[in-house]
């Protein structure tokens, strides 16, 4: 009976024993899946970290290129106001005109864009 009791009990050692183990390898299995996805995120934090410089670069460099054609569209305006109606031709007139409409265009046209741009990064 004491060999019995004793059996039994090296079964129930034994048994919880192996459980304790799968429950140990599945930690570990848990462990290395988080780590992993650790590491993609900090590599994907890293991305849009660099695309984030990336957009501040672009808007600085649209930044100052609107502020040099707002210089010259006022350049251009007041090249058109001080000029006497004798001293600027007909056809010196239309392209100065036609210049400031362009200048205006391609302006809008990068506000568009850069507005565009903002509305797609903001509903992420």
């Amino acid at each position: 009976m004491a060999k019995d009791l004793l059996r039994d009990q090296k079964n129930a050692v034994r048994i919880s024993l192996e459980e304790l183990h799968s429950k140990i390898k599945s930690l570990i299995s848990k462990h290395k899946d988080l780590k992993n996805e650790s590491n993609l995120l900090k590599e994907n934090l890293k991305n849009l970290n660099l695309k984030i410089s990336e957009l501040k670069l672009q808007n600085t460099k649209l930044s100052t290129e609107l502020i040099n054609k707002d210089k010259e569209i006022s350049e251009l305006k007041n090249l058109t106001l001080n000029a006497t109606s004798g001293s600027l031709s007909t056809t010196e007139k239309e392209n100065v005109k036609s210049r400031i409409k362009e200048l205006i265009a391609r302006i809008d046209t990068h506000l568009e864009n850069y507005e565009d741009h903002d509305e797609r990064y903001e509903d992420r």
